[in-house]
């Protein structure tokens, strides 16, 4: 329970230093429990993406509860997860350069199975080179850019050309496409939703027949993204998804018309340190904390006890808030929760996570993948 009956924050906090993140425990595993089942129900593999979490345990009972393997976007974090074990691995990223192949070669050495992204002839020659290292193979998906507009060819020839290319490397296994919805972030309606969802799930199905006319097999048709996975029904062609954000949430999903506030398992403890005006308060979790994603809906995260405050400002250590009302009390000491924009970053800023269970605090939680960008 993060607050009482009143709207105030569980005393059972206060005598948490401040800032910490706090997940509630309760709430990860109904998260996990409905992504899967849903994912089970439509026939569609779930490959979590780890980097929302960059824990091992959390990713131990993603597969537990069904999860085909695992996602991550670097080869550090691959590191850190083939140490726990995870050798079903697919890393979402481009890997490009010679030293990036050793590191690979390394890890498959090491019994990692891994199945890479990509979206260049760099790359492809870079995997290669990695495969010979270790003697073994490489699975290959190829990014699409279905809108986003970051990785992943333009849909049409170069996706065939580069598939043609993957067949040329001996050590090279063609297995599909992929694709990540970032642009679906933000739209403003459900049938806005659907329409990105559905045009993602049709390009990829096009360029998937276009390929298998010419005889390359595409088994594999992997789709990205936390909002398109809770909208998963409007799927039709797609075999894989991979959520990231689904195991904590945040004012994203929120805001998307995917869950309720009370789904958001993860939130910012934060204290009062400043009152300089009726109307102006600071806390102490700035952008070293809540990260500078946002603002949405005004804010850079929502208030759980206080919705009428936003947190208009961020320094590195402080929040600055607004109120629409003057607040006369003495607020300073007092200690609120915060559910974030974007969750991701924020993990990432912290050593750990402090795990609750109903009223009591059941464990420190290490974010074994903090700040493995390599």
């Amino acid at each position: 329970m993060m607050t009482d009956e009143k709207g105030t924050c569980n005393p059972m906090y206060e005598q948490i230093e401040t800032p910490a993140i706090l997940v509630d425990l309760a709430i990860i595993e109904q998260n996990l429990r409905a992504m899967a089942a849903k994912a089970a129900d439509r026939g569609l593999k779930l490959r979590p993406h780890t980097k929302t979490h960059k824990n091992p345990d959390f990713a131990r009972r993603q597969v537990e509860l069904g999860a085909e393997g695992i996602t991550v976007a670097k080869l550090s974090e691959a590191e850190v997860m083939l140490m726990a074990g995870f050798t079903n691995q697919l890393i979402a990223y481009p890997i490009v350069g010679k030293e990036k192949a050793h590191r690979l070669a390394a890890l498959m050495v090491k019994g990692l199975s891994p199945t890479v992204s990509t979206d260049s002839l760099a790359s492809l020659q870079t995997l290669q080179y990695a495969a010979e290292l270790a003697e073994s193979t490489v699975d290959i998906l190829i990014e699409v850019d279905t809108g986003f507009h970051r990785c992943g060819l333009a849909p049409g020839p170069a996706v065939l050309e580069c598939a043609q290319a993957v067949g040329r490397f001996s050590r090279l296994r063609f297995r599909g496409l992929m694709s990540f919805a970032g642009h679906i972030s933000g739209r403003a309606s459900e049938k806005e939703i659907q329409v990105a969802i559905e045009t993602d799930d049709d390009l990829l199905h096009h360029e998937a027949q276009a390929l298998e006319k010419v005889g390359i097999p595409v088994p594999v048709i992997s789709v990205g993204g936390t909002i398109l996975s809770h909208n998963m029904e409007y799927l039709r062609y797609a075999t894989e998804i991979r959520p990231g954000i689904y195991i904590f949430n945040d004012m994203g999903i929120v805001t998307a018309g995917c869950v309720t506030l009370e789904q958001c398992g993860l939130r910012i403890l934060g204290t009062v340190v400043s009152r300089p005006h009726p109307n102006r308060l600071v806390l102490d979790c700035g952008s070293k904390t809540l990260s500078s994603d946002g603002p949405i809906q005004g804010s850079f995260g929502h208030v759980i006890e206080h919705s009428d405050w936003k947190i208009v400002r961020l320094s590195e250590e402080h929040a600055v808030v607004e109120t629409q009302l003057p607040i006369l009390a003495d607020v300073i000491g007092t200690k609120v929760q915060i559910i974030p924009n974007h969750v991701c970053p924020v993990v990432n800023l912290h050593d750990a996570l402090v795990g609750v269970k109903g009223d009591k605090v059941v464990q420190s939680i290490p974010v074994v993948g903090r700040g493995k960008i390599l």
